[in-house]
C-alpha cells in the first residue's frame, strides 16, 4: 500500500536500486530419478561481494547447473536480464548514472545503452518478435518504504521510439510481453493493501486486474505460448512464499510449489518449449528482500512436479533465472 513496502518483491526490487547505486509439489523432496531433457543455458544474477552481476550457466539434461561464468564486465550492479526471442541478445539494467537499459550479444559483447543518461529505467523485457522492449521508468530515485510513481514504456531495440503506454502509475513494475500481444505487470493500481497483477494491450488499452488477494502477487511471467502466467505470491499467509500459475484471464489459480518457511520460492521463468520452469529458492531463512539471504536456481516441470536444484547459487535479492531460447 502507499507509504508501506510489503515483504515480498516490492522490498526486493527497491533494494536492488538503493543498495546497489525466489521445491515444488513435494517441497524439499528428492529430485526426479532420471534425466528428462531440461537442459540448455540459464542466465541469472549472482552477487559478487556486495554487487549483483549477470552470469550464464550450462544446464544438463537432469537439471544440474555447471560452468557458471560472468557475461559482462561492468563495475556497477547488473540486474533483470531478459533474452531476445531468438536467444542472440540479452537486455538488462545497469545501475549506472541512475539505472538504465542496456543491450548486448548473448556472449556479453557489443554492449550499448538504450535509455537516456541520467535516468531510472529498469526491468526490461523483449517483445515476441524481438523488435521492441518494454520497461519501466521511475519519475524519481527510489527510496525505501516509498513505492515510486512510474511509467511503463516501450522502446525499439535500436533505441528509437521511446514512448509511454501507461503513465503516472504507482509501482507498476516488471512488465512482461506475451506471444499473444498482451503485457502483464505487478502494481498497486487496484488500491488494495497488497501488490496485484494487471494486464493490458501493448498500446496501453484494455487495462484490467487479474488477481485480488489478501497477500502480494508479483514477478508475473508468460509461458511461451501465452496460455499461462506464473507468479510468486504470499497469499496463503503464514509467512509462506510460493510459485503459482493461472490462466491469462486470472482464472484457474493453482500452486506449483509447496515450500514452507524458512524457505521461499519465486522469481520464475520458462524453458522455450514450455515444459519446464526455472525459479529462485531461498534457503537460509532470510527473506528474498535481504541481500544476505542464500538462494539457488531450481527447475521443475511446468505442472510443479519433479523439482530439482541446479546446485548453483544466485543473488537472493533478484536471482532472475532466465532460460535461453
Amino acid at each position: 500500500m502507499p507509504g508501506q513496502t510489503p515483504r515480498y518483491r516490492a522490498t526486493r526490487w527497491v533494494v536492488l536500486l538503493v543498495v546497489s547505486a525466489a521445491g515444488c509439489g513435494s517441497g524439499a523432496g528428492p529430485a526426479g530419478p532420471l534425466p528428462d531433457g531440461r537442459g540448455g543455458h540459464i542466465a541469472f544474477v549472482r552477487r559478487d561481494g556486495t554487487i549483483n552481476h549477470i552470469y550464464l550457466m550450462d544446464l544438463d539434461a537432469s537439471g544440474g547447473g555447471t560452468s557458471p561464468k560472468r557475461l559482462t564486465a561492468n563495475a556497477e550492479a547488473e540486474n533483470y536480464p531478459s533474452w531476445s526471442p531468438d536467444g542472440r541478445r540479452l537486455v538488462y539494467q545497469i545501475d549506472r548514472d541512475g539505472a538504465a537499459i542496456y543491450l548486448a550479444n548473448a556472449d556479453g559483447t557489443g554492449q550499448r545503452r538504450l535509455s537516456p543518461t541520467p535516468g531510472f529505467d529498469v526491468t526490461p523485457s523483449f517483445s515476441p518478435d524481438g523488435t521492441q522492449i518494454v520497461f519501466v521508468r521511475l519519475h524519481s530515485a527510489p527510496a525505501p518504504g516509498r513505492p515510486p510513481i512510474v511509467d511503463v514504456r516501450i522502446i525499439n531495440a535500436d533505441g528509437t521510439g521511446d514512448h509511454a503506454i501507461l503513465a503516472d502509475a504507482l509501482f507498476a513494475v516488471e512488465p512482461r510481453w506475451s506471444s499473444r500481444g498482451q503485457i502483464v505487470f505487478m502494481s498497486y493500481l487496484s488500491g488494495e493493501p497488497g501488490l496485484n497483477l494487471h494486464v493490458m494491450n501493448a498500446d496501453g488499452s484494455g487495462l484490467r486486474q487479474l488477481t485480488s488477494s489478501a497477500g502480494n502477487n508479483g514477478d508475473p511471467v508468460w509461458s511461451p505460448d501465452g496460455s499461462t502466467i506464473s507468479f510468486g505470491s504470499d497469499r496463503e499467509g503464514g509467512d509462506t512464499l510460493n510459485v503459482f500459475a493461472m490462466n491469462p484471464d486470472g482464472s484457474g489459480v493453482r500452486r506449483l510449489t509447496a515450500v514452507v518457511p524458512p524457505d521461499e520460492a519465486g522469481d520464475t521463468n520458462w524453458s522455450a518449449d514450455g515444459r519446464f520452469i526455472g525459479f529462485e529458492r531461498d534457503v537460509s531463512g532470510k527473506k528474498q528482500s535481504d541481500p544476505d539471504a542464500v538462494a539457488f536456481v531450481w527447475t521443475m516441470a511446468a505442472d510443479g512436479s519433479n523439482p530439482r536444484s541446479t546446485g548453483v547459487g544466485c543473488a537472493a535479492a533478484g536471482c532472475a533465472p532466465r532460460w535461453r531460447p
